[in-house]
């Protein structure tokens, strides 16, 4: 939905233990085998008494760049037997204990090499993963959404500070042209199926060609709006308006943006919900409830890094440590081995973030099974605990011991405390107490009760009723759909939620959801 527009670039991954070889130089592997030989005629027949071997420590990590995980495992075991030949092959009948401890260094080294290139390219999986994932998100959920380039603009909002020109919100208002030269310079990277039908067009070339002929008067306002949002600096954007097909056909619509974070990426997304007839967003409630769900791990993108990046950093220093005890005229033994041990813990803490993401994000059919509320809480709690700690929250949890489990879907019901907790978090952005609590317990009725109460803004009598609608919200440049969707789901299980204002300061959320007794 922008003046210009640039194709989508898409990247092969190449499967096999060569896939690199496809279209790449060949250099890299040749220098890679060179350097593995000249490490084994050194060890082999010099007579210094260093530990060269652990050189292919290197030759393990150049083979990550042209070779797949099972790859980079055999060229390890290659290293590792080429060590144990040079070992054989320079012993000598005096010296035998330096060159043994040499040799379990060398072999320390490749493992260790081992054990971080593998990581690395499983981490490396994961994003790709995670990326053939949101592309086929993107193309299959049934809101039409556009990725749009707002970096132009940007540019142009920083030259117009520059020129002494502070309040952009005023020079958008009063400046139409302004608001069309911005709207031509933001640059639509790719369109969804759904945006391509949404627009009556033929494919996604016609959808984008035909762009000046979808824009009303009414939608250009609310593009005004839009970069207000925009050149303030709020992350998101959501309001309604109204655009025509290529055929002339009137559609209201809800329009809704998420706009990138500086230096982080250039894109942000644009959707449209199709509300001309309201059963539109029942049907499209469950692909809805998918995306919020993706959008809002997308928010915690830094927290979570932070999550993944720390252990890995653990392991780097541990690894480093363990050398040192090895590297040592009488290798302590104990202190590397509580070094690997530590190694196997952050290892398997990184391995425990990733898997938690992939259940989040994968799309599948609800399921019905015994679940822990406590279980859920504590999940949602350590891949939260970054952005608490962040926004400078007291969290507080009280888990009531020996709750029956309730009968539902974990990831749907981790949906619903995440929405909870973010916007709990948000709520509390401008309160001078920032205390955030989480507790469970079993209700008058045996009914499983979990309450999330914030210190936050509150709201007024008038608004609590709304709270719980669709397209209601009190922060700006908010969608509005978080909380409805929260009640769908808890009312999908049988549960009820409601809200309730504190007596001091801030909301309570109140989740019900019934017992599963016969699996107690």
């Amino acid at each position: 939905m922008s003046m210009t527009a640039t194709p989508a670039a898409g990247a092969g991954l190449y499967p096999g233990t060569l896939r690199a070889w496809a279209g790449r130089d060949r250099l890299l592997p040749l220098l890679t085998a060179a350097l593995a030989l000249a490490i084994f005629l050194f060890d082999s027949f010099s007579p210094m008494k260093i530990a060269v071997a652990v050189l292919y420590a290197i030759v393990i990590l150049m083979s990550v760049g042209f070779l797949d995980r099972r790859g980079v495992l055999l060229v390890a075991l290659g290293c590792g037997g080429l060590t144990i030949i040079g070992f054989l092959v320079g012993l000598r009948p005096t010296g035998f204990e330096p060159h043994l401890l040499r040799g379990i260094v060398s072999l320390s080294a490749i493992l260790i090499a081992t054990v971080l290139a593998q990581r690395s390219q499983a981490t490396t999986e994961v994003l790709r993963d995670s990326e053939r994932r949101w592309r086929g998100i993107f193309q299959s959920v049934g809101v039409a959404i556009w990725e749009e380039d707002f970096s132009r603009v940007r540019r142009l909002f920083e030259d117009l500070t520059r020129q002494g020109i502070p309040d952009l919100r005023r020079r958008l208002e009063d400046d139409h042209h302004l608001v069309e030269r911005c709207i031509a310079l933001v640059r639509i990277v790719d369109a969804n199926d759904a945006a391509v039908r949404l627009v009556g067009a033929a494919d996604t070339a016609q959808a984008i060609a035909g762009r000046a002929r979808i824009f009303l008067p009414e939608t250009v306002r609310t593009w005004r709006d839009l970069l207000i949002a925009l050149a303030e600096g709020r992350p998101s954007f959501a309001g309604e308006t109204a655009l025509q097909t290529i055929g002339g056909e009137r559609r209201s619509v809800l329009l809704t943006a998420t706009f990138p974070a500086d230096g982080v990426r250039s894109t942000g997304l644009l959707s449209a919900v199709d509300i001309t007839e309201r059963q539109a967003l029942a049907e499209a409630r469950a692909e809805l409830a998918h995306v919020s769900r993706v959008v809002t791990l997308g928010e915690l993108t830094a927290s979570i890094a932070h999550e993944v990046k720390q252990p890995l950093a653990a392991i780097v220093t541990d690894a480093q440590a363990c050398l040192r005890w090895l590297d040592r005229p009488v290798p302590a033994l104990d202190e590397a081995r509580a070094c690997a041990g530590r190694i196997a813990g952050q290892a398997n803490r990184a391995d425990h973030v990733v898997q938690r993401l992939r259940d989040l994000t994968r799309k599948a059919e609800p399921e019905r099974v015994p679940v822990d509320p406590s279980i859920v809480v504590d999940e949602v709690v350590e891949l939260m605990r970054r952005e608490i700690a962040d926004h400078g929250v007291a969290l507080q949890t009280r888990l009531s011991p020996g709750l029956p489990p309730v009968a539902g879907d974990r990831i749907q019901l981790q949906q619903v405390l995440i929405n909870l907790v973010v916007n709990a978090i948000q709520a509390m952005a401008m309160a001078p107490r920032r205390e955030l609590t989480i507790e469970t317990g079993v209700g008058p009725a045996g009914e499983v009760m979990v309450e999330v109460q914030d210190s936050g803004i509150g709201l007024t009598l008038e608004e609590m009723p709304r709270l719980l609608t669709p397209f209601r919200t009190t922060k700006p440049g908010g969608m509005g759909l978080g909380l409805s969707i929260c009640r769908s789901i808890v009312e999908a299980h049988g549960g009820r939620i409601r809200a309730s204002r504190n007596a001091d300061a801030g909301l309570t959320l109140h989740i019900a959801l019934p017992a599963d007794r016969g699996r107690a």
